[in-house]
């Protein structure tokens, strides 16, 4: 076994081990243990760190891979399937690597931070416990080599959620996020398994690799449509856990949880999951497949950005915020720009983390006061939570110099590119909202600057019966203070922020500030090489597809895409990509300028503003309304079909299954009268005519010689008597 597989398998236990430990024992450790889950995270981190030099330093080659895997059931000759195996496996190659790293560190600073935010909460030791598990699920996906392996980890990450969404459990509120968090990944969960199916259906393997060799061979028997099909219903795994329309309305009530579980999240674990599932499956996915990816994170990244402008918590529009840049993430893969929408993947991970943790420490600061309109002037008495919530908004905002520059204009250049690539029309859309959405991005994240961190405390002017985003979790008396109360966090939450804004500037993946493909992340992801597949209409009795689908010929290829379409759309690409930097660099200029002028200089009052135009302002505040159609659909609907189903079930079913028991139950009464009143009778009868017979004969039985002489006698003379009546007459 390679010693960079051993130590993979190390760092994907430790967490569990940290699980195990503080589950059952965090109550007989000082400090309830969360010295334990942080030094098993830190030799993680240590480990996956030395796993990252060794591949993408000391290596530094885009086609490195290594694998390992074993049987893990074995079924023998199945009738009817042939021999059945389940294989478990590891791989290694350059975008493990750097998910590893990126996992550990996140969850290793929000084990750290939470020391600092969740010190004195009851539950303090199960929560660090949680966070374990949550780590460990997530570095199986990124461990896994193939799809039955993926989809149990991806369970697991469900049930971490879940727990960690509800850990305050007490709160309705946060009851019925975990329910609803659970439910809807379940919806896409389902169509990833049916996608799974498929698939195994075809090539009876789960293996990544061998699934792309047989595609490569073209032993895929079924069509075209069941290929795209099938990559649909494994892209609604990431629909559901990356929180793409239609099912992204969990992850904006997840803020239930505790925010460094926010972090978490929507940074290292859960949402990054889905992105990193389709890299995984890219290779598979037909170009309608494609085009259907990249519209829903077209329309996503610009629905979600349209819902956080109007937002009050804090978290609420990070969360929006977190969707609009997943679906970016998502457009990137639909459009061809793999590399770019993992680059996108990793410095939102980390900028989007030091949002999330510098939230936790607002809210911690004001008492766990959430709601934006009443802070202001934070700056102040919080430099540097200010400084770094600073830096992570202008790389969640684009602007040059920061991590999210590069890694969102290469997915823009891209959509220009595949737009171009494909004639234009309709997929000028798609760029067009990813620009749109830039704009929006930098509205609502100035917005959010300039009422927390400027000018003065409003927190005088929140009405005294407003507690809405007042919340008690961790023992605040109240959601009021005032402005000399609110002060820097301790080391312990701002270390973090510091390491997490200073990842979020470009010099860390790049020495050229406008091209993060000079950069290694980009030299050492590259495009999967794939040929577009070929299919040929034959005619005999009935139209038929057959398909030659030539996929995946290395992992991740150093060489340029052999397929001409995609090399055609990667030649776009390039062209686009400084058009693609002046244009977003100017929709960001005018998204912070309008935020400037609405909320710092006043021209635009944004209270007349949301009057004037009030039907729009209560639809993004309203969130489109999502909530409302789906509980008017898909839930009175589903209550509905199981009222009817009921109705059906106690008057039809159980009608039919009663008259059937009535009927046995009469024709049983028959048999039984028939039994015990004829069979019965002749039975009893027939015993009865026995038994006087009897009675009558055992008179006749005196054991007496003369008795047996006399009837002798009696015998023979009434045959005489008979003998001689015959003969007179």
């Amino acid at each position: 076994m390679h010693s960079l597989i051993q130590l993979s398998i190390v760092v994907l236990l430790l967490p569990l081990l940290s699980f195990v430990i503080l589950i059952f024992f965090n109550r007989r450790l000082p400090r309830r243990g969360d010295f334990v889950g942080v030094g098993i995270l830190g030799t993680a981190f240590a480990l996956s760190a030395y796993i990252f030099w060794s591949v993408i330093v000391q290596t530094y080659d885009p086609a490195f891979r290594v694998a390992w895997d074993f049987t893990w059931i074995d079924l023998g000759k199945v009738p009817g399937i042939g021999p059945l195996q389940i294989r478990m496996g590891i791989v290694i190659d350059n975008l493990t690597a750097i998910m590893l790293a990126m996992v550990t560190l996140i969850s290793l600073l929000v084990h750290l931070y939470s020391t600092g935010y969740m010190a004195g909460d009851k539950n303090y030791g199960r929560y660090f416990a949680f966070l374990g598990i949550f780590t460990f699920s997530m570095l199986g996906i990124v461990l896994s080599d193939n799809l039955f392996s993926i989809y149990i980890f991806w369970e697991l990450v469900g049930l971490s959620s879940y727990l960690l969404i509800g850990f305050f459990f007490e709160k309705e509120s946060a009851a019925d996020a975990q329910k609803k968090a659970f439910l809807a990944n379940r919806v896409g969960d389902i169509g990833m398994w049916l996608g799974i199916l498929i698939l195994y259906s075809q090539f009876h393997t789960f293996s990544f690799s061998e699934i792309y060799a047989n595609l490569a061979a073209g032993k895929f028997a079924m069509s075209n449509a069941w290929l795209t099909a099938a990559g649909l219903l494994l892209f609604m795994g990431c629909v559901g856990k990356s929180a793409q329309f239609p099912l992204h309305v969990w992850l904006p009530d997840a803020m239930e949880g505790p925010t460094p579980v926010s972090a978490l999240i929507h940074a290292a674990t859960m949402v990054a999951a889905g992105v990193y599932f389709v890299a995984r499956i890219f290779v598979l996915l037909t170009p309608d497949a494609l085009h259907v990816i990249a519209f829903i994170g077209a329309f996503t990244a610009f629905m979600a950005a349209t819902i956080a402008i109007t937002q009050n918590d804090i978290k609420r529009v990070l969360a929006y915020s977190t969707v609009s840049q997943l679906g970016y993430m998502v457009l990137g893969l639909g459009v061809g720009a793999y590399s770019a929408a993992l680059f996108h993947l990793v410095t939102h991970a980390f900028f989007k983390a030091c949002l999330f943790l510098g939230s936790g420490a607002i809210i911690h600061a004001m008492h766990h006061e959430q709601d934006m309109r009443w802070m202001g002037g934070l700056r102040k008495h919080m430099p540097w939570t200010f400084a770094t919530f600073t830096l992570a908004t202008l790389a969640l905002a684009g602007l040059p110099l920061t991590s999210g520059f590069m890694s969102k204009d290469a997915i823009l250049a891209g959509a220009i590119g595949f737009a171009n690539a494909e004639g234009g029309g309709i997929y000028y859309l798609i760029p067009v909202l990813g620009f749109f959405s830039a704009m929006l991005t930098a509205f609502y994240m100035g917005r959010q600057i300039w009422l927390v961190f400027f000018g003065e405390s409003r927190t005088h002017l929140k009405p005294a019966d407003d507690h809405h985003s007042a919340h008690h979790a961790h023992g605040a008396e109240d959601g009021h203070h005032t402005a000399h109360e609110v002060h820097e966090v301790s080391w312990n939450m701002r270390a973090p922020l510091v390491i997490l804004a200073a990842l979020s500037v470009f010099f860390v993946y790049s020495p050229n500030p406008l091209d993060g493909a000079q950069g290694w992340f980009m030299k050492m992801i590259k495009t999967p090489e794939t040929v577009v597949a070929k299919y040929k209409v034959e005619s005999i009795e009935h139209s038929a597809l057959s398909t030659q689908h030539s996929a995946l010929q290395t992992e991740h290829s150093a060489h340029s895409p052999a397929d001409p379409r995609q090399a055609e759309i990667a030649h776009e690409a390039h062209l686009a990509h400084f058009p693609a930097i002046y244009i977003s660099s100017i929709m960001v200029v005018l998204g912070i300028s309008l935020a400037g002028i609405v909320f710092v200089f006043k021209i635009i009052d944004p209270d007349k503003t949301a009057e004037a135009i009030r039907p729009l302002y209560l639809f993004s505040l309203n969130k489109w309304y999502w909530d409302e159609i789906y509980e008017a659909t898909f839930i009175r609907g589903s209550v509905l079909l199981s009222k009817i189903l009921s109705w059906f079930d106690t008057n039809i079913i159980d009608g039919i299954v009663n008259g059937v028991a009535l009927v046995v139950k009469n024709v049983a009464f028959a048999n039984n009268s028939f039994d015990k009143y004829v069979v019965d009778g002749l039975v009893n009868f027939t015993a009865f005519s026995v038994n006087t017979t009897g009675a009558v004969l055992r008179k006749l039985q005196t054991g007496k010689v003369q008795t047996y002489i006399v009837m002798l006698l009696a015998v023979v003379f009434g045959y005489f008597v008979f003998y001689f009546t015959r003969l007179i007459y």
